[in-house]
């Protein structure tokens, strides 16, 4: 039977079971590692950078759909009404920060394409790379293919992935130190260049803005001096009051934007902030820059830690200490976030400098409960030595085994999700069970996700509609890495 037979098949099985709530058993003939290789070779072919004056490794977040999967159009952002236009205005004679292109955020809809159907991201179209490339949004594509080469013993996943991150690396790094990935910046395929520097939509307020925060990923692939560069740019460009260690949350790419006034400085993005100085300290050689990264972080850590102790915990904001603003009663989820970060990255320093890991873990404490604090520094060190999420043997109730209806879910994201807990349940308890949910909701999102047009899954099961134009928008790919990354896992838990 060939691939569409197969699909076919499975597809009239779910059908005549979905007055059960979920799929039957019978759905051993996809051959789920098959189609995540078929998915990266598809990435390696035909998703990389093919279009402007430099063709590079790098590999494009959206993707078309089709025999040769290309990049989809450039995003056009809707123009606001003339009272909000007026608003800008007023708020640009007020604004006491760097003037250009700020009328711009007042003037266009940055959470409104046009030219795109909607569900790209919940916290606005600005936030997500629509055209080009950036690894820390896309993250779960290098893990994908690192993991495949893992499982297949082929090198070539694992090659072309570290090829493109090097490139990345090497190439991309703005004046600031920084690299415009995570929120609002990426890299521009076409123009080369960070996204929205040219092009329609160059006006983007948030062109220049570099936010990232918890864990930042691939940080071992950079090489001594890009790293130290990107330590210290955090510390030069979010950090406007060095002093207080007031820092805001977005840092200026080019290096111009000191972003002097901003109290929106998260606790999670100094979380990721502290990972990159932790990083960078452990690996360099220079004793000039380990010194200096030092006082940085020594001083960040005394800012937070006085902070923490007047207010319970790490405020969300500056506007408390500012503005006078409450705190609120209780720690906010960011703060604790922080905290165990700060436990994690105390044990990573605790051999190198005892002064800053003591002060790493004096942070976490002030968060994290003493009743919780031996597990939590148990999951610290697990996390260290790369164990997964569940625990060691014995360390949890054994979850019910129950299958999940996940249909109303119309990205590939929670099936992945599923998918991928399953199977480490079943690593661990050794009860097939697990197996079986997790094969039978491979089965359902295989289904819903895959066909045979294209190796590369649907953004949404419902198909992609109409753009806000009312246009019709191609079929397309996004984030459906996390996906066939499961596909992998799975297909390799299934081998006999």
């Amino acid at each position: 039977m060939n691939r569409m037979g197969r699909l076919c098949a499975t597809a009239a099985v779910l059908v005549a079971s979905v007055a059960f709530g979920e799929p039957s058993d019978k759905v051993g003939e996809i051959d789920f590692l098959k189609a995540a290789a078929d998915f990266a070779d598809c990435m390696i072919e035909f998703g990389r950078d093919r279009y402007g004056k430099v063709r590079s490794p790098l590999f494009s977040n959206i993707l078309t759909r089709e025999k040769e999967p290309r990049t989809t159009p450039y995003p056009r952002f809707a123009e606001l009404g003339a009272g909000h236009r007026a608003g800008g205005a007023k708020k640009l004679r007020e604004w006491s920060g760097p003037k250009a292109g700020y009328y711009y955020f007042h003037k266009f809809d940055f959470n409104k394409i046009l030219n795109y159907p909607r569900g790209l991201g919940g916290e606005g179209p600005h936030k997500v790379t629509l055209y080009g490339c950036d690894p820390y949004e896309d993250r779960q594509l290098y893990y994908m293919l690192f993991d495949l080469t893992r499982i297949t013993g082929k090198p070539r996943f694992k090659t072309e992935a570290t090829k493109a991150l090097k490139w990345w690396f090497a190439n991309t790094q703005g004046p600031s130190g920084l690299y415009p990935w995570g929120e609002h910046l990426g890299w521009d395929l076409v123009n080369d260049r960070p996204t929205y520097f040219a092009g329609p939509s160059k006006h983007l307020y948030a062109a220049c803005y570099h936010e990232i925060k918890d864990t930042v990923p691939f940080l071992d692939i950079m090489n001594e001096a890009q790293l130290t560069k990107y330590a210290l740019g955090i510390w030069e460009s979010h950090f406007w009051d060095k002093t207080r260690a007031i820092y805001c949350r977005h840092g200026d790419y080019q290096g111009k934007d000191d972003r002097r006034g901003s109290l929106l400085g998260f606790p999670a993005h100094l979380g990721a902030y502290m990972r990159v100085w932790t990083a960078a300290y452990l690996r360099t050689k220079d004793q000039r820059v380990r010194k200096k990264i030092g006082a940085v972080f020594n001083t960040v850590l005394d800012a937070q830690i006085a902070r923490a102790k007047k207010y319970g915990f790490v405020p969300f904001t500056f506007e408390v200490d500012i503005k006078g603003k409450s705190p609120g009663k209780s720690a906010p989820g960011q703060s604790v976030r922080l905290a165990h970060h700060s436990l994690e990255l105390g044990l990573m320093m605790a051999l190198d400098d005892e002064v800053i890991s003591r002060k790493l873990s004096t942070l976490a404490a002030l968060h994290i409960p003493e009743a919780q604090a031996a597990k939590a520094l148990l999951d610290a060190h697990r996390r260290l030595n790369g164990a997964d999420a569940f625990g060691p043997p014995g360390s949890k109730r054994k979850p019910k085994p129950q299958f999940r209806d996940l249909s109303k879910s119309n990205t590939p994201s929670a099936s992945a999700r599923e998918i991928v807990r399953c199977v480490k349940l079943y690593r661990r308890y050794k009860d097939k069970a697990y197996l079986d949910i997790a094969r039978r909701q491979g089965a359902a999102a295989y289904v819903r996700f895959m066909d045979d047009v294209c190796p590369l899954p649907k953004a949404f099961s419902s198909g992609p509609g109409k753009t806000l134009e009312g246009k019709d928008f191609p079929d397309f790919y996004f984030r459906g890495a996390e996906l066939m990354g499961a596909f992998a896992l799975l297909g390799e838990a299934l081998k006999p």
